[in-house]
Order: structure tokens, then sequence, then C-alpha cells
């Protein structure tokens, strides 16, 4: 991957965080409002959280892959406050958000995920929320993440279900099957279950627990009336233990990972180093460079930003990536009548959609939820939630 290719996708997600807050409040901000209000989104967190399992007297070492603007790196420290958190985006525009909101929670740092700044072994959680399927090759940066885990650590990874029946998720299938990709943004954000253990078991980790959630997330979010959502959530969610049912119908999976081994001894203590050659930074006018004379600078928050080297060649690191994204051709505009017939397409399929969930699926999870319903539980560590959010 070239310097070229590496900014372009640091500008893609900036615009991606620079804008999210903008379109949310304009075009759904009553139905992400009923999220939290109805209690799904603390559900769902606490889902995430729950399989990583990170005991309140817990210490080490916690990489949050993909922080974003540090709500999860936020919510982990207050549960174990002895934890040193660590959290890695390449978006500057959402970690200038995370370093406002987290206060000393945590630390950040600019990088890719195809090349972190941190030596083997050092982190005993990792976390990545909605993050992996962003990315060009989820393989690249899976083997990060298990050559920075110790041997016996966690790794709790969440991303879509791309094996369910939304609408969205069938679009981007085919999309897929008719070779226009376009990750970081674009038609190859979902993936299978089944894909997503091919690739971790071939990273080295081992599956412990995998488990569904979000019950028809996307139809509550973008097609049914917001204030329905209280009601439909505690029809829909009870269905999320029902194998099969869940498959097609849960629109997030997660999954809890260990590594291999037994852990090398005490916690290590985290510096960042050379993400080309993992050996030791030294401070040098305002940036820093490693022995092989790799050097970084520094961003507008004074973080090193290890996106993009200050070397004038270039090979080195793009080596080390070891890929190359696909080439993408100019954006088309599809005539007039192509465009009103795919809405007509994607109407019926929503009807069908909705039908079923009406039809079928609401009435049996009426009846599983008298026997499982995840929104009865009393001990919600994240109850206040809602409150995080609006830090």
């Amino acid at each position: 991957m070239s310097f070229d290719q590496i900014t372009a996708y640091r500008a893609a997600s900036e615009a991606l965080h620079r804008d999210h807050a903008v379109v949310a409040a304009q075009q759904r901000a009553a139905h992400y409002r009923m999220l939290w209000e109805c209690g799904l989104a603390d559900l769902i967190r606490e889902d995430f959280y729950g399989l990583l399992a990170v005991p309140e007297a817990a210490s080490g070492n916690l990489l949050d892959a993909g922080c974003g603007t540090g709500f999860d790196a936020l919510a982990l420290r207050r549960r174990a406050p002895a934890l040193a958190v660590h959290g890695v985006d390449i978006s500057a525009v959402a970690l200038t958000a995370a370093a406002a909101h987290t206060a000393a929670a945590a630390a950040f740092y600019q990088a890719a995920l195809e090349r972190l700044p941190f030596c083997a072994d050092g982190f005993d959680y990792i976390c990545s929320h909605e993050v992996i399927e962003h990315v060009e090759d989820p393989a690249v940066v899976l083997r990060e993440l298990s050559r920075v885990l110790r041997p016996g650590g966690t790794c709790v990874i969440a991303t879509p279900n791309g094996a369910s029946w939304w609408i969205e998720h069938l679009r981007q299938r085919f999309m897929r099957l008719t070779g226009r990709r376009g990750a970081p943004i674009g038609e190859d954000h979902t993936r299978t279950p089944n894909f997503w253990r091919g690739e971790f078991a071939q990273a080295g980790f081992v599956i412990e627990r995998q488990i569904f959630d979000g019950a028809a997330l996307e139809f509550l979010l973008f097609v049914a009336p917001a204030r329905w959502m209280p009601l439909l959530t505690r029809l829909l969610e009870p269905l999320r233990i029902l194998p099969g049912i869940n498959l097609v119908l849960c629109d997030r999976v997660k999954f809890r990972l260990r590594k291999p081994g037994e852990p090398p001894g005490a916690s290590a203590t985290i510096a960042p180093c050379c993400p080309v050659c993992h050996s030791d930074l030294t401070e040098i006018h305002g940036a820093v460079a490693c022995a092989s004379n790799h050097r970084f600078g520094r961003n507008a928050m004074g973080l090193i930003d290890f996106v993009a080297p200050l070397t004038e060649d270039a090979a080195p690191f793009a080596a080390a990536l070891d890929y190359a994204p696909a080439e993408e051709g100019p954006p088309t505009c599809r005539p007039a009548v192509l465009r009103r017939l795919r809405r007509l397409v994607l109407l019926g399929f929503s009807l069908v959609y909705g039908g079923l969930l009406l039809l079928l699926l609401m009435p049996l999870g009426a009846v599983c939820g008298r026997f499982s319903q995840p929104f009865g539980r009393e001990s919600r560590s994240l109850s206040s939630g809602a409150a995080l959010k609006k830090r």
C-alpha cells in the first residue's frame, strides 16, 4: 500500500467521522435517540463488554483497535479503573473527540490497524467494535492483533452479520459477487460469520464464543417508526438465541477469541515503537525516528502520526503492508429508469422482509420472550449508557 493510498483511507475515515453526527441528526435523529431510550443500545454494548469479561479488579493493558471517539475506552476504564487502556484510530478527527471526551482515561495513537506501533505480546485484552469490516484486508489486521496480544489473552470483535436477510446486507453481498468492492467505504462492509471464523483461525485465534444481537436492527432504524422501537425490540430480541433464525435476523455478531499459550509473566509496559521494524523510537526535533531511520511527525494534538512516515523512501513501509487494494474506476451515474427500478426492487424486498417480521417472527419472539427476555436482566452495569453517550 502506497503513502497516497494510506492517506486516502485516512481522509475517507475522517470524512465519515466529520459528517456522521450531522447526517444522523438530520435524517434519523428520532430513531437514534429512541435506540438509547428503549435500552437497545445499552444492551448491544453490554453484550460486547460481557464477552470481553474484564474483572473490576483487572490490571494490565487493553487495546481498543479502531477506538473512534473513545466511547468504549471510557466505558471499559470505568469498569476496571486499574486497567491501562490504549486506543488506536487512523482518523485525527475521531481522536480529537476521544481526547476531549475521555480526558486521562486512555492513551491514544494515530495509526493504521494494518501496522500497529507496538511490540509483540504487549496487550492482555483487545477489543474492536464494528471496525474490522471497514479495512481493506481483514487478514492483515487480524495478524497484527494476534501479534500484539499476549498468549492467553482475550480479543473480542463485533461486526455486522453479513448472513442476515436485511436488504442492505443482501445488496452488499450481490455487489461483492459482481466484483464491486469499496472498503473502507463501499460495498464490502459485511461478511458472514463463517467467513470470520475462517479468518480468525488463519490468524491463530481460538474461538471461545459467538453471539448474535441487534435483531432486525436496520429495520428498526430505517423502516419502522421510531415510536415502535420499544415494543419491537422486546418482541424480536429474544430470537437471538434461536439457531438459524438468529443467523438470518440479527444484524450484529460478536466473537470472543483467545490467543493460545500461557502468559509470559507480568504484563508489559506499553510504549510506542516503529510500526515498520518495531524498534525503539527516539525524539528528533519534534518528530520521532527509529534506528532504521523511519521517521514520524506529530499531528495537531501532539500525537505521533504513524500513518504517514516522514521519509523520502516509502518502499519499506509500503512493503511491510504487503497488499494492494483493488483498482476502482470513476463513479458512474445510473439512468433515471434504472434508479426507479432499483427503488421499486428495494421497496418490494423491504415489504416482504417487514411482512415476515410482523406475521411470523414477532409472534415467535413473544413466545420466546416469556422464557428468555434479554431486557429483563437486572444486572446491567451499563444502565447509564445514555449518559456516557452524551459526554
